[in-house]
């Protein structure tokens, strides 16, 4: 167990994790990943799961995204999320 040292945080002192990354999406005429540019591009070999989150909407910016679990040729599984205000992309690790 970690002793409690007593001593104060100061503001800033917490750093958030795992913070979303902007990609570079290319969708097919659904609205699908087909490919990701992360350090160079990907093409998207399959579609594993998606699920869409509807958030906050009572805040002056609600969430409300939809999800991709995707798979690439080498076998690397990736979540990315769309922003449906947004339209912007993000790659999300956990």
């Amino acid at each position: 167990m970690v002793q409690n040292s007593g001593k104060t945080l100061r503001p800033g002192a917490y750093k958030p994790v795992n913070l979303p990354q902007t990609v570079r999406v290319e969708e097919d005429s659904l609205g699908l990943p087909i490919a990701i540019r992360i350090a160079r591009r990907q093409v998207v070999t399959a579609v594993e799961d998606c699920w869409r989150i509807d958030d906050e909407w009572w805040r002056s910016e609600p969430v409300s995204r939809i999800y991709y679990v995707v798979l690439f040729k080498s076998g690397q599984r990736l979540v990315v999320f769309k922003g449906l205000f947004s339209g912007q992309w993000y790659r999300q690790e956990y």
